[in-house]
């Protein structure tokens, strides 16, 4: 048997609520017409038996005998929807006009006494009072009776009605579970629309505002998902274009190398010295693409492990500005580090030396022969800033959000020098430590880069309310 969906599901059980609902509606109606009407007969045969006891009262003050002053008082009083009796303390009868229930079986439980119930004689049901009363010292009881004909009339009636709207009320019931299903269901089904057509969405707007209930806010977290995902997917796919491309440039110059070498038997030393140097120099090139994307599809899946210690800044600095010497004396760049000394960071160690090396990197990259760049420290309270500055020609304002994408070189002429992930890698590095890293100044004259980490400790004689006066400057100028 197929299983139903939610939509009548919830139907189903909007019916099922309402059948209970009605069905516990309908009893407590009529128990509660029933008692309204009981009540309403005992306290009519309660004023009856006043005016009896009165009647009586008064016929005992002219009459001596009892039997005549309650005959009397019947031919008064009673009426045939109110049968009537009146009997000694002995329960003999004295005066009856009683065309209800049989005496007997209202006193069936023994001698006469006060008594409110119900009594089933003749095929019928009455409603039965009978009250003890001393009137000039005569002991009398007085029963008063009134059938309940009228009541059952009632509750069929009641009864009829009921089982009249009932099926009705269950036909709205389920018209309306079903509209509400429908209602309630749709931003789901519309959820599920859209992830069934994910790999196919475009660029339609899934934030767009939603009912705000607890539907709506559902919606709202799966549209937000959907678009994560899909943000994801397309990075993805943009991720593995570009590293192909990025890829297959050094490893078609290492086979065009190795086959323009191979396709002589016999060639000069110096031929083989150049085939092999260009290998070599796509190789490094190849290992520092593949090690990079590692670094990075690890960070995407959170399994890059940070080994935090604490460490001088300077220390890394220094093994950073060696780091790029080379580079900076091949391009006639001078390099510099100044700034506050003595400060202590609680990080990984090698992640910030790879960050500032690849800023360094980039900044020798992009500045022109003789040309100038300057790395600093500061302190700023609970926060070690590193500023990193070039004499280039700066970054176009409209472009320093894309610098720090993928694979993104905003100079073509430079692609050679890079693949585009450093300055990726470096953020990732800072926002891994809790940090940021951002671009400050894009003027003409240059660009500056600052990375901004949560400090560790000031080390040494350098305590925290001299951080700002007490620093010393370090400059290492790196011969052009």
């Amino acid at each position: 048997m197929p299983r139903l969906s939610l939509r009548a599901r919830l139907a189903i059980w909007c019916v099922a609520v309402v059948v209970v609902v009605v069905a516990a509606f309908a009893t407590a109606v009529l128990v509660t017409q029933r008692q309204i009407a009981i009540r309403r007969i005992d306290g009519a045969l309660a004023e009856t038996q006043r005016q009896v006891a009165r009647m009586l009262q008064e016929e005992l003050g002219e009459l001596d005998a009892p039997a005549d002053a309650a005959r009397e008082t019947l031919e008064i009083l009673a009426s045939p929807q109110r049968p009537i009796a009146i009997l000694d303390g002995g329960g003999a009868v004295l005066a009856r006009r009683f065309d209800g229930p049989a005496l007997a079986d209202v006193f069936a439980g023994g001698r006469p006494a006060s008594l409110t119930g119900t009594v089933a004689s003749g095929g019928a049901a009455w409603r039965v009072q009978a009250t003890r009363e001393t009137l000039r010292g005569v002991p009398f009881v007085v029963v008063a009776a009134s059938g309940l004909d009228e009541v059952a009339r009632d509750q069929q009636d009641l009864r009829q009605a009921i089982l009249v709207g009932a099926p009705l009320a269950l036909l709205l019931a389920a018209a309306g579970g079903l509209w509400l299903a429908t209602s309630g269901l749709r931003p789901i089904t519309q959820m599920a629309r859209r992830a069934a057509s994910l790999p196919l969405a475009g660029a339609e707007d899934l934030g767009r505002p939603m009912r705000p209930d607890e539907v709506g806010q559902l919606t709202a977290a799966f549209n937000a998902l959907l678009a994560r995902l899909r943000a994801a997917l397309q990075t993805q796919r943009q991720f593995m274009a570009d590293a192909s491309h990025e890829l297959r440039s050094p490893v078609s110059i290492v086979r065009t190398a190795a086959d323009v070498a191979l396709s002589r038997d016999r060639r000069e030393e110096s031929e083989y010295r150049e085939a092999l140097l260009i290998t070599a120099t796509q190789a490094r090139r190849l290992g520092t693409l593949v090690d990079d994307m590692l670094v990075l599809a690890r960070a995407d899946a959170g399994g890059y492990p940070l080994r935090c210690v604490d460490f001088f800044v300077d220390d890394a600095v220094d093994a950073c500005l060696r780091a790029v010497g080379v580079l900076a004396a091949a391009r006639r760049v001078a390099v510099a580090a100044s700034g506050a000394t003595d400060v202590v960071l609680h990080a990984d160690p090698e992640l910030i030396q790879r960050l500032l090396v690849n800023l360094l990197q980039n900044a020798v990259q992009h500045t022109p022969p003789g040309g100038a760049v300057t790395l600093s420290v500061s302190l700023h309270e609970a926060d070690v800033s590193i500023a990193v500055s070039d004499s280039g020609s700066g970054i176009p304002p409209e472009q320093v959000d894309r610098i720090f994408e993928r694979f993104v070189q905003l100079d073509p002429s430079r692609r050679g020098d890079g693949a585009g992930l450093g300055l990726t890698i470096a953020r990732w590095i800072a926002e891994a430590h809790g940090g940021t890293l951002s671009v400050v100044s894009t003027a003409p004259g240059g660009a500056t880069f600052r990375l901004t980490l949560p400090a560790g400790r000031v080390a040494g004689a350098q305590a925290a309310a001299t951080a700002y006066t007490a620093a010393r400057e370090k400059t290492l100028v790196v011969p052009i």
